[in-house]
């Protein structure tokens, strides 16, 4: 029953990335051909190579004629683009074949004879090839998180001794921006030292650290709403706010009131009204704040614990929620005009001014103002990219380098392979 419900689950087409899910489509062949004959490991290793050379050389491909459309030499389009309709950009080729033997070596990917290869196999060979990208071109300026699930676990913090603080530590130590992109919408600092305590105290305790070094640690809040940077003095350290003035685009400043007020107003009401249509638990609760609302559940007493535990929203009423509002926005003359993110958290959902596009390409532009730092030296790491609906990580594709990761355990596996190969 399980697994027929992930199944079905997984098929959902707002859940399925269609570049994963056609590299899947290409090596199940061989898989099939393959599986159960002798020597098949040894011709499916060779097979799966293959596969992944040809994809290689697609990408080279598509960037070299993408380059040319921008530029204007030519309006012809990439056999990948024919292939994958849904593509987006690649900033840097990706040496796939390389990183499938990485993950062979660590997945026995070719050895297993029931299960064919998966979308985490792909995933994680996706990322691989990332890395390796960023570790030959030796230009990476600025690596940027999301927070929940990426650098810790949903609802958590980075507390003293995290495994990521190292980790970060040394990203800062060699001279890399570090930038916290996430949803968590807070105009106070203290919120986010409180997060991220752990990170903020190793740093204050570092003396033989520089401080210039230190202050590369930036946070983006609210997708796009909030920056705050890393500072301490003899006794105190935290986040400051910097003044918008320093960061905002022009084309965010452009953004009418008006327009974010009618854009949250809307989306304000279908919050209601979905609360009671879906039958939500009277516990939950909808939140305006000034660029973003959202419905967050309660706490309810249990009676048999004799504690109050939170009120669980069932995962495809939230999906349900993030669906409904974005197509409901998407027809709104107000939100046409500005940019808005919808997402499910886990266990709550929200609509944000902003996205982390545009965050991530703030901090391109907040850290070298003279010449901003391009796509091709950014990296973004967060758990959802997803293509369609709760999944705000997705918009930063569009701004920089992307891996996508399922656990902070993935993040720190990432770091060590970057960190160890740079």
């Amino acid at each position: 029953m399980s697994s027929r419900y992930r199944v079905e689950y997984n098929l959902k087409a707002h859940r399925k990335d269609a570049f994963i899910e056609w590299i899947k489509g290409l090596i199940a062949v061989p898989f099939v051909l393959q599986t159960g004959t002798e020597s098949g490991a040894e011709k499916l290793y060779l097979q799966y190579r293959s596969i992944f050379g040809d994809i290689e050389r697609l990408i080279s491909e598509k960037i070299e004629i993408d380059n040319k459309r921008i530029s204007g030499m030519s309006l012809e389009e990439s056999r990948l683009n024919q292939l994958v309709p849904q593509i987006g950009t690649f900033f840097t080729p990706l040496p796939l074949v390389e990183a499938f033997d990485i993950q062979e070596r660590r997945r026995a990917i070719c050895n297993r004879r029931m299960v064919s290869p998966s979308f985490n196999d792909i995933r994680h060979i996706l990322n691989s090839a990332q890395i390796l990208a960023m570790i030959k071109a030796k230009d990476l300026k600025l690596i940027t998180f999301d927070g929940d699930v990426t650098l810790y676990e949903d609802g958590g913090s980075i507390e003293k001794g995290g495994k990521i603080v190292r980790r970060l530590i040394s990203l800062l130590q060699r001279g890399f921006n570090v930038g916290i992109v996430t949803a968590a919408g807070y105009d106070d600092p203290e919120r986010y030292k409180e997060r991220l305590f752990g990170l903020c105290f190793e740093l204050f305790s570092n003396k033989s650290m520089p401080i210039k070094q230190k202050e590369k640690l930036t946070i983006m809040g609210g997708e796009s709403n909030y920056l705050f940077q890393y500072y301490e003095t003899d006794q105190q350290f935290g986040f400051k706010t910097i003044d918008e003035h320093e960061w905002v685009p022009d084309f965010v400043q452009a953004w009418s009131p008006e327009d974010i007020s009618a854009t949250l107003d809307v989306a304000e009401e279908c919050f209601k009204d979905l609360k009671e249509k879906l039958s939500l638990p009277p516990e939950c609760s909808i939140i305006r704040k000034e660029k973003a609302v959202g419905i967050v559940p309660g706490f309810r007493y249990d009676k048999e614990l004799e504690v109050n535990v939170k009120v669980q929203i069932q995962r495809e009423t939230l999906e349900e929620m993030v669906l409904v509002i974005q197509k409901t926005l998407e027809s709104l003359p107000a939100a046409q005009n500005i940019e808005f993110s919808c997402f499910d958290g886990g266990s709550d959902v929200w609509c944000d001014i902003g996205g982390k596009d545009v965050g991530v390409n703030i901090l391109q532009n907040f850290y070298k103002t003279d010449s901003p730092i391009s796509p091709s030296q950014t990296l973004h790491i967060g758990d959802q990219f997803a293509p369609k609906g709760s999944a705000n990580d997705y918009k930063a594709r569009s701004a920089g380098c992307t891996l996508w990761v399922a656990s902070p355990q993935e993040t720190y596996q990432a770091l060590d392979d970057l960190l160890e190969g740079l």
